[in-house]
């Protein structure tokens, strides 16, 4: 029996194909019910078996309001609060349909601290990136605060990841990405001295602690739901005391130390940083 199903009510994935943004609503001619499943129908005479997983068409479609809340395409940050004006609640990060995929393995040389709100892991350029989650894509695009090549990626549990420095992105805004997939790969665009992915997680903007969720020597999550409170938005080195100041032309770590009444020394350990070391215009650093 033929039935024509509403698209758009229709939140679905066709097997082989995550980028929906490449075959949006309007080229579907019909839906058909058949013995085997769903079929879509298009106007380019081809045809395509629906499965489970749910994945839009078009914005029209989203039934969760993933990208109906506080969504935007053109700005990294768009919530601007701070971790004391969010409510503790508790995500689930994976399920039997919903895995989860370390973007990708490799030396772990710099972590999650108070200037920095990621992980950097060390990767060759041209390497692959992948999804960590199942989710939509929010933002893929050059990022001139620093990031460069930036994917952000919105998942259905209300957290976001950043994947910055890509020398290529792989996907688009609004694309429908699954755990594992890929979205880009690995280089060194914007504010990086070498091939490296920066990895974010972050809750309305707010940035995690990516190790607080991740077991990253054993690519796996330390549990598959993670309590989101104030504390766990703070690094290991929080000071709610501590004074950053952001690099401007022409500083040097002795200028900045004699302004700030300490030494290079106490900056360079405050910040995990060597004084022979660049100093990058825009970056924060910890001076008091």
């Amino acid at each position: 029996m033929r039935n024509v199903i509403c698209v758009f009510l229709l939140f679905m994935v066709v097997p082989g194909f995550s980028g929906f943004a490449q075959k949006e609503a309007a080229s579907i001619a019909d839906t058909v019910v058949s013995s085997k499943g769903v079929v879509i129908l298009y106007k380019n005479f081809t045809w395509e078996y629906i499965q489970n997983e749910p994945v839009m068409l078009s914005i029209e479609d989203d039934t969760t309001g993933i990208t109906s809340h506080q969504w935007c395409t053109t700005q990294c940050f768009i919530h601007q609060l701070v971790p004391d004006s969010i409510h503790d609640t508790t995500v689930t990060l994976t399920s039997t349909d919903k895995p989860f995929v370390l973007p990708r393995y490799g030396r772990l040389f710099r972590g999650f601290t108070y200037v920095h709100k990621g992980l950097d892991i060390g990767l060759k350029r041209g390497d692959t990136v992948e999804a960590a989650f199942n989710g939509v894509v929010r933002y893929a695009k050059y990022n001139h605060g620093g990031f460069g090549n930036l994917v952000i990626i919105r998942h259905f549990n209300g957290l976001e990841t950043y994947y910055a420095h890509l020398s290529k992105i792989k996907v688009q805004e609004y694309q429908i990405v699954k755990a594992g997939e890929l979205i880009g790969l690995g280089g060194s665009t914007g504010r990086s001295r070498a091939p490296h992915l920066h990895f974010e997680v972050r809750y309305m903007d707010t940035p995690l602690d990516p190790q607080k969720i991740i077991d990253y020597e054993n690519q796996k999550l330390i549990t598959n739901t993670f309590c989101i409170t104030k504390s766990a938005f703070y690094p290991a080195d929080y000071d709610g005391t501590a004074v950053i100041y952001k690099i401007k032309p022409g500083d040097t770590l002795g200028r900045i130390a004699k302004r700030y009444k300490t030494s290079i020394k106490a900056i360079c350990a405050m910040n995990k940083i060597r004084n022979t070391g660049r100093l990058r215009i825009g970056t924060p650093i910890r001076v008091r």
